[in-house]
């Protein structure tokens, strides 16, 4: 199981079935009692593509806020160079 890995918050959760179609590891089953998405701990990898296609924001990475990755990534970019023309 990855320690890093998606939860569902099934109050927010709309129902609209986006996340289902975009997991890369199947990893999200649909609950037609509840109306709500569902995500296995042991198929996630934490890849995070759920969670940034929810249109409702149901849908957070467990143990890291967005804030947290949001800096990851601009700490990664700020590193890029431009590409020196030729």
């Amino acid at each position: 199981i990855e320690a890093a890995t998606a939860v569902v918050d099934e109050d927010a959760c709309s129902g609209c079935k986006v996340c289902l179609a975009l997991c890369p590891y199947n990893a999200i089953t649909f609950d037609e009692e509840k109306k709500v998405a569902e995500i296995s701990d042991i198929l996630c990898k934490g890849c995070g593509v759920c969670v940034a296609a929810c249109p409702a924001a149901a849908i957070t990475g467990r143990h890291f806020t967005d804030k947290q990755i949001f800096a990851e990534i601009e700490g990664l970019l700020s590193d890029v160079k431009p590409p020196v023309a030729v």
